[in-house]
């Protein structure tokens, strides 16, 4: 039911799955463009190229992958990244799920995809990253993640199976790196151009001063981006609509601090700073950034055991927020009892996804639960082929969910 108040490790990878290595972030765009291409394709071809380029257009991104290993064709192509704005496979893909895990002590992140059906099934592990565990990382955007690690950061794409790393934002013998607590990094995505940006926000509390700096997928440095606030960003963040949010300090202290939702624009590169209503939670640790249908919501997954509190932003521009109660029925209450069940994002159907952030234990199944706001329906799914809960290393059983999208984007 709802009742609404305005208030303005894991286990062996998958056969074919291989360890991906992270490298060096290189410009993507070759010089020729993609109509060139199509049209410098072998004249001995049985098959006009515009045929082959419209067929794969239309092909999901795993036989896409297949594909680039036949010619240097099919390789160019699709590796293009103007490829990616056409290709619209047919049937369209099913919303997914992206697991996040760490392998036996956190010597890598492990991703795992699943479908998003109402009837569970697999998880299949996708690509593994190592040298360790992220601090943090991003929700999906667009289905290409960022993996945190302060002076550096990781930009995965588990479709492709691609990872690549980052420059340093300063050399890793230098003094600065002993103070990166509040140094974190998220990824936006910018839909006018389609370009995909990292920010990064390095805050010193000891100066009370926050740089912020930003790097373009598909370039070579880190540039300086000035007119944030000197707050201490938080690490979390939500792409939508071109807009990255998160939540950052304003004040430290032992008794806890004040924080603001703060508000960048991937185009024009400019910040905003939000105030959160009364009651409104600050702290990621018992509450997290979702969207749905278009638009942002603080869930405070912590108010009481009887369900959630949303806190909805009903006009970005206007600062208007509402408040929604999600009340658990009494069969999901029994159900996530001692699992401590948190919400993790949306997915297209308009459904929040909650789920524990723990592994279960061995022959015990991982239960996913969606939410329809609308119609105040639950449900929960199994999900087979996650790890199971390691007793004897229990840094390697947390698990991060979010929703996922096949991308053929190529990252070098």
């Amino acid at each position: 039911m709802l009742e609404n108040k305005s208030d303005k490790q894991p286990t062996a990878p998958a056969i074919g799955v291989r360890e991906t290595k992270r490298r060096k972030a290189t410009p993507y765009s070759p010089s020729k463009s993609i109509s060139e291409v199509r049209n410098n394709s072998s004249p001995s071809s049985p098959v006009p190229p515009d045929l082959i380029f419209g067929i794969f257009t239309r092909l999901p991104v795993k036989s896409l992958i297949r594909f680039r290993c036949v010619s240097k064709f099919c390789s160019i192509t699709i590796s293009h990244p103007s490829f990616v704005t056409v290709h619209q496979p047919y049937p369209r893909p099913k919303p997914g799920l992206l697991f996040t895990c760490a392998t036996r002590l956190q010597l890598a992140q492990t991703f795992f995809a699943a479908t998003a059906s109402q009837n569970g099934g697999p998880a299949t592990c996708c690509l593994i990253v190592p040298p360790r565990f992220s601090r943090y990382t991003t929700q999906s955007v667009n289905g290409i993640v960022c993996m945190d690690f302060g002076i550096c950061a990781t930009i995965c794409n588990p479709s492709t199976r691609q990872a690549i790393s980052l420059p340093f934002l300063c050399p890793k013998t230098s003094i600065i790196t002993s103070n990166t607590y509040f140094c974190v990094n998220v990824l936006g995505f910018n839909p006018n151009n389609k370009q995909y940006k990292v920010l990064n926000s390095w805050g010193n509390y000891n100066l009370g001063t926050t740089e912020y700096r930003v790097f373009t997928l598909g370039t070579r440095k880190w540039r300086r981006v000035h007119g944030g606030p000197a707050f201490f960003a938080q690490r979390e963040s939500i792409c939508i609509g071109g807009i990255i949010f998160f939540r950052s300090w304003t004040t430290l202290g032992t008794n806890g601090g004040l924080a603001v939702l703060v508000s960048f624009d991937v185009q024009t590169e400019s910040f905003r700073v939000i105030n959160l209503p009364r009651g409104a939670p600050y702290n990621v640790a018992t509450s997290s950034l979702i969207q749905l249908k278009g638009r942002l919501i603080i869930a405070d997954y912590q108010i009481d055991s009887e369900g959630y509190c949303l806190w909805v932003v009903e006009d970005y521009w206007n600062e208007i927020w509402t408040q929604h109660y999600v009340f658990f029925p009494l069969c999901l209450k029994k159900t996530i009892t001692g699992h401590n069940v948190i919400v993790s994002g949306s997915i297209d159907t308009g459904e929040i996804i909650m789920a524990p952030q723990c592994l279960s234990a061995p022959f015990t199944p991982f239960y996913v639960y969606y939410c329809n706001l609308s119609r105040g329906h639950f449900i929960s799914v199994k999900i087979f082929g996650l790890p199971d809960y390691d007793a004897f290393d229990t840094s390697s059983n947390n698990v991060a969910i979010t929703n996922y999208v096949e991308n053929i984007l190529p990252l070098s």
